[in-house]
């Protein structure tokens, strides 16, 4: 399984993908929380976030349909939750349901919601797919975040692909025995599957450790790539921080 199948956009030369990775997640975080403390109602706000994420997609060259596609699972969730804002926000009905009714200020709470939802998660997906994840861990790690879940989130990102592969190698081996035919069956060979993986996880666990403490380990993963900060990145970064204080502070005003 390849490491790259979330964030093959990461090598493509952008301006985008041309900042260090600390800019980029201040720049995604500092869009997403902008979107979200946007007061009820304020559209053109909305709207120019909105446009300032498609502009980054732009000149990232990641493909529209890609972030669409990428955003539609937890855009799901976010309809499936903020659906009750239809009917319970008090209001002049617009569809009588029969014992429930849509009302107009439900509807437009709902569309709000929705319209911030899509903002923050562009952003969120759009720094994703142009950032590896060990820079975005190195980029945490820069902004202060506690070392013990930096060092525990990349050995989880490295440590999950090898145990999907065991996953898959041990699946593939039993199909090509036949294995699983009837229903008793299936669940023993997914209880067996599973102990094997769980076998397995612990081992490569013990040896990993191992090899690490070998190397020098003292509690930090040291990363290889040292970004260089430049003029224009500064300018990029205050511009788009600048823009997004100036929408939010219109949009109270």
């Amino acid at each position: 399984m390849s490491f790259h199948h979330l964030d093959q956009f990461a090598t493509v030369p952008s301006p985008v993908t041309a900042m260090p990775p600390v800019a980029r997640l201040v720049g995604a975080t500092s869009v997403a929380v902008g979107a979200a403390t946007l007061p009820l109602g304020a559209w053109p706000a909305a709207a120019a976030l909105g446009a300032l994420v498609a502009a980054m997609t732009l000149l990232a060259r990641v493909p529209v349909p890609l972030l669409l596609r990428r955003m539609s699972g937890p855009l799901a969730f976010v309809l499936l939750a903020s659906a009750g804002l239809l009917v319970f926000v008090p209001g002049d009905p617009v569809l009588d349901l029969g014992w429930v009714a849509v009302t107009r200020p439900g509807v437009e709470r709902f569309g709000f919601v929705l319209a911030r939802a899509v903002v923050a998660l562009s952003a969120a997906v759009l720094l994703v797919t142009t950032t590896e994840f060990p820079d975005l861990l190195d980029a945490l790690r820069r902004l202060r975040l506690p070392r013990v879940v930096t060092t525990a989130l990349s050995l989880a990102y490295r440590l999950l692909y090898l145990l999907m592969e065991e996953l898959e190698r041990l699946l593939r081996a039993a199909r090509s025995r036949n294995a699983g035919a009837g229903a008793a069956s299936r669940r023993r060979l997914a209880a067996g599957v599973a102990a094997a993986v769980l076998q397995r996880a612990f081992a490569r666990a013990e040896r990993t450790h191992r090899a690490m403490l070998a190397r020098g380990y003292q509690g930090e993963l040291a990363t290889l790539t040292e970004w260089r900060w430049r003029a224009w990145m500064v300018a990029a970064l205050a511009t788009l921080l600048g823009l997004v204080l100036v929408t939010a502070v219109l949009a109270r005003g």
